[in-house]
């Protein structure tokens, strides 16, 4: 797996704002525009961009507009992006689980 380190840092730069935005709030409440749900609902916006442009540049290269380096990049980058979000989908299920799995 080939991974775009522009699109990393870029994800890494809007979660740290994402976290720099949320750490105002001081009394455990959670600051309008923060949280963990604003947070993974920007990733996920995030990789629905990579992945439509990914498409777009498909298209172009099918049309003869777009190079193969660019369909490359482009595709390594909604590979990575769905990796991702697969990632924390299945840490999110066996977070739930291992909740489940407890003693209340």
């Amino acid at each position: 797996m080939v991974l775009n380190v522009g699109e990393v840092l870029k994800s890494y730069r809007n979660t740290l704002k994402a976290l720099d935005d949320g750490a105002g709030a001081t009394d455990g409440a959670v600051a309008p525009g923060g949280g963990f749900g604003n947070i993974l609902g920007n990733m996920l916006g995030d990789t629905v961009d990579t992945l439509k442009k990914s498409e777009n540049v498909s298209l172009a290269a099918v049309q003869g507009k777009a190079s193969i380096n660019e369909v490359i990049t482009a595709v390594s980058s909604a590979e990575a992006a769905l990796q991702t979000v697969v990632t924390i989908r299945d840490r999110v299920i066996a977070a739930y689980q291992e909740l489940m799995r407890s003693a209340v």
